[in-house]
């Protein structure tokens, strides 16, 4: 039983690592984007144009600061009602994506 638990929770631990890098990217991505178009949208845009994109860049750029956070949401949403891990989301942390996976598995299962 202890196996298939650290299987679900190395299962758990690596789309949450996919799902930061994943958002770490669209967001670095749309940044580079942004940034290359702050010239135009400032000489030929109108001003709510240049507005959205300022509040948007603030946004991801908070959004960096609360990769872990806003990953581990996203696992509890879209894996919390399998019964295969049901018994782990409860007891990991936003963190426990940047430990190790013995160290995690022995702090969940003492």
């Amino acid at each position: 039983m202890a196996n298939i638990q650290k299987e679900n929770l190395e299962i758990l631990l690596n789309k949450q690592r996919s799902v930061k890098i994943t958002i770490g990217v669209s967001g670095g991505m749309i940044l580079l984007v942004f940034f290359f178009t702050f010239a135009m949208l400032v000489d030929k845009a109108p001003a709510a144009f240049f507005i959205a994109e300022t509040i948007i860049s603030i946004l991801i750029f908070v959004s960096f600061f609360t990769l872990n956070k806003l990953s581990f949401a996203w696992i509890k949403k879209t894996k919390g009602k399998k019964p295969e891990f049901q018994d782990i989301i409860p007891k990991l942390k936003q963190s426990d994506v940047d430990a190790k996976l013995d160290k995690v598995f022995e702090r969940i299962t003492s």
